[in-house]
């Protein structure tokens, strides 16, 4: 039997099949990210509490994920598939794509005054955030708790939660056993948010000053 994968979904598809009512819309990004900027009518399953045996279905409807750029979308799509769930579908590229094809979304309004600067608004949060506000202080736990059960050092964990620490390779691995999530879950989060950080930064100036490599090229 062939291996099943995660089928991709332009976001001009996912957009037809949300106008005719023929899918069920899943955004697997964080809460903090959902609530400045969301498609409407998408439902909230953060990866970072994602759990395949809870997962709805819906009878005569496809199952739609997506994330800010497709990444963490087609990790629990294969999380889904490793469940036994199939037909499973992502939406290529995120909520970059969508807004890129100029697709409407809904967006938070602040009052007067209130305004966050650009580079901390689209951010996918950083892998410290989400394990602070999505486990720790829900699980209650310390991070001197975290640390003994991890082996993981206390200042590292503090500087992860602080923005100081980069996510390794190493701590993902002990952070996903310890919370029973995919491998690489905490990793991605991190390349995740360092790509957005670019994206912000320098993401204009590399459109502008590198074309694309052409085949006469």
């Amino acid at each position: 039997m062939p291996e099943q994968t995660v089928h991709p979904a332009t976001p001009q598809q996912v957009h037809d099949w949300l106008e005719t009512g023929e899918i069920v819309l899943v955004d697997v990004r964080e809460p903090s990210e959902y609530e400045v900027e969301h498609i409407a009518g998408a439902m909230l399953l953060p990866l970072s509490s994602f759990d395949p045996d809870l997962f709805p279905t819906l009878p005569g409807k496809k199952i739609v994920l997506h994330c800010a750029v497709g990444k963490r979308s087609e990790a629990a799509g294969r999380m889904l598939l490793k469940e036994g769930h199939d037909a499973i579908i992502h939406m290529t590229g995120g909520m970059d794509a969508w807004k890129a094809a100029c697709l409407p979304t809904e967006v938070q309004l602040k009052a007067p005054g209130d305004e966050q600067p650009p580079e901390t608004v689209f951010l996918c949060p950083a892998p410290g955030h989400v394990l602070r506000d999505e486990y720790l202080d829900p699980m209650g736990l310390s991070v001197g708790d975290l640390a003994r059960a991890t082996g993981m050092f206390e200042g590292r964990l503090n500087g992860l939660l602080n923005g100081s620490e980069k996510m390794t390779v190493e701590m993902s691995m002990r952070l996903a056993r310890y919370f029973s999530t995919a491998s690489d879950f905490w990793i991605r989060l991190q390349v995740d948010h360092d790509m957005e950080r670019a994206r912000h930064a320098i993401g204009e100036e590399i459109r502008r000053s590198i074309k694309p490599r052409t085949q006469a090229g």
